[in-house]
């Protein structure tokens, strides 16, 4: 780990990494707790707690990008404060906001909206495809297609009332969609 400048620093990293997660919202509409931040990133709660109290930086740079794209910001703004707190999409509309807009509905379009294990899953797939080199853009364009396919309204159940292994069936099906893309333009996934 990495000393971070401390927490009375002005715009520090554990500021940033603080302020995005607030604005974060769960489906129910509750802001995210350190724990939700912990578990969507692959650490303990304590080590959020030392990020947002200025005693750490990760010293992981996969961490650092799973982090950020779990925040939805740029890495450069988390790291540093530089530019404005992008999506990892870009574009205006992708600004962290209190309630962010979804592009097909109100459907949300992150992982984090779906059940635990299918929202493991589909951030291991995209863990993956960071492995083989994907851009952000990317990897947020197949985390935005695996989770609006698994919440599909092709099943006779709505989303809400399916289990996580029917959800996680569906995330297989959209990640072989995502593969069978990212092969047609020489990315072997």
């Amino acid at each position: 780990m990495i000393r971070n400048g401390g927490e009375n620093e002005p715009e520090s990293f554990g500021h940033r990494v603080r302020a995005s997660r607030q604005r974060l919202r769960m489906p129910d509409g509750r802001r995210w707790t350190q724990g939700d931040l912990a578990k969507a990133v692959g650490v303990e709660r304590n080590t959020v707690s030392r990020w947002e109290n200025g005693g750490m930086l990760p010293k992981d740079p996969a961490i650092i990008a799973v982090l950020a794209r779990v925040l939805r910001v740029s890495t450069d703004w988390l790291l540093g404060g530089l530019g404005i707190p992008h999506h990892v999409q870009g574009g205006p509309e992708s600004v962290i906001m209190e309630r962010p807009r979804h592009p097909y509905g109100e459907k949300p379009v992150t992982a984090e909206s779906l059940p635990p294990g299918a929202s493991d899953l589909v951030l291991r797939y995209l863990e993956r495809l960071m492995g083989y080199g994907c851009t952000q853009m990317q990897v947020a364009e197949a985390e935005r297609l695996m989770v609006q396919l698994a919440q599909h309204d092709l099943s006779e159940r709505p989303f809400s009332q399916r289990d996580s292994a029917e959800v996680q069936m569906d995330v297989d099906a959209a990640w072989d969609f995502v593969v069978q893309v990212l092969r047609r333009y020489g990315i072997r996934a």
